[in-house]
């Protein structure tokens, strides 16, 4: 175990969470990314009890040493009406456990302090090619030879395709503008969580970020916007003015230069397959790679997390054969990612109704549906090893 090496691509959150893994268990792990600088992002984002639980399982403690802030309430509406609610005990969990909003690159800085010593960074690396008959990962001008690659390079993950065929990235035909206030000038919250349906296929969501202050979300129809942020920022005030308080306090709360927008797209059909394995060597996907699920239900960072932790549980359960440790973690994963994805599809498609649909069926879901289906959201545990396996992990 001591002398495996391996390779991961993306330095995303399920790229850093599983050379975290990795390291733990005495892996020296090349971990190659795109962009220049290891960075989170200036966004706002949920972590439902299970990726809180993820985050424990590595080491991390979500409000501690992320910064992150309980939710006690999501609420959804339509327009002012109040629709149906998530609160504390379903968001959370028996043993205490809860859901929190946490600033992306709060938790981003926090992963990368825990990456061990055997994590060798090389920033600037766009991989182009993954060598399947001498296990490889590389860019124009070198390759990472390895026993395990990795594939946490996001959606447009090249290595899905390679993996498991006819597993596509879908455009929802929306755009999402996203923002994060800093806490000076955010507005005052008057719930833990908040999301809009209005006409038009438009929502906006609001979340309270604790210390770091507040961030938004808006959701309209159509492409990317090519205008400038401050033309953008001119036209969400637009597209939102009618909508009651406080969607304008945050609008205007927010410079345009703190705007980001990013299409909304996701895999679908979710992949046959998560890895592929030949001799004792392999290649797994992780994170959006791995399933991109809608991200309308705020799933995709929870998964990431679910998806290292289990890595780390299978190659513990089979330390002597990777192809095993593999197969471990797709049964271990498939069932579960699968019904995220129907379930966040299934949001996408009733928020994306038109006018009247969505408030109709929102006010025709009973609350205990929707409780029904949040709790199923969080009720992942991380995996353990009976103790047959913890002895073999214990002497491989």
């Amino acid at each position: 175990m001591h002398n495996r090496r391996a390779v991961v691509v993306g330095a995303g959150v399920a790229g850093l969470a599983s050379a975290i893994v990795l390291s733990k268990l005495g892996w020296r792990v090349a971990l190659l990314e795109r962009r220049e600088r290891l960075r989170g992002d200036n966004l706002g984002m949920l972590l439902w009890v299970s990726g809180v639980r993820a985050l424990r399982a590595l080491g991390i403690d979500a409000t501690l040493d992320a910064g992150g802030t309980p939710v006690n309430r999501f609420e959804l509406r339509a327009e002012e009406r109040v629709e149906g609610s998530f609160t504390s005990a379903v968001l959370g969990a028996d043993d205490g456990t809860p859901s929190v909003m946490v600033h992306h690159a709060v938790l981003y800085e926090t992963l990368v302090s825990h990456l061990g010593r055997d994590v060798e960074v090389y920033p600037a690396t766009q991989v182009s090619r993954i060598d399947l008959v001498d296990l490889a990962a590389g860019d124009a001008t070198r390759r990472w030879d390895a026993d395990l690659v990795i594939a946490a390079d996001g959606i447009d993950s090249p290595t899905r395709e390679v993996v498991a065929k006819g597993a596509p990235t879908v455009d929802a035909g929306v755009v999402a503008f996203r923002a994060t206030i800093p806490a000076h000038r955010a507005p005052e919250r008057d719930s833990d969580a908040v999301e809009m349906y209005g006409p038009d296929r438009r929502r906006f969501g609001y979340g309270d970020l604790g210390q770091a202050g507040a961030c938004w979300w808006a959701t309209v129809p159509g492409g990317m916007r090519p205008e400038s942020p401050q033309i953008q920022h001119e036209l969400i005030n637009r597209w939102f003015a009618d909508w009651p308080s406080p969607v304008g306090k945050y609008i205007a709360a927010t410079r345009p230069s703190e705007l980001t927008q990013q299409a909304v797209r996701f895999v679908w059909p979710m992949p046959s397959s998560l890895h592929y394995s030949d001799g004792n060597h392999g290649v797994v996907l992780m994170g959006d790679a791995a399933h991109g699920v809608a991200p309308i239900l705020a799933q995709g960072g929870s998964l990431a997390l679910e998806d290292a932790v289990t890595l780390g549980w299978a190659l513990r359960r089979s330390p002597e054969s990777i192809p095993d440790a593999l197969h471990a973690y797709e049964r271990a994963r498939l069932a579960r990612i699968r019904r995220v994805a129907r379930l966040s599809r299934r949001a996408h498609v009733i928020a994306s109704g038109g006018p009247g649909v969505t408030r109709g069926l929102l006010r025709a879901v009973p609350d205990t549906w929707l409780s029904n289906r949040a709790t199923s959201l969080s009720d992942w545990q991380p995996p353990r090893l009976s103790s047959a396996h913890a002895d073999s992990g214990r002497r491989g």
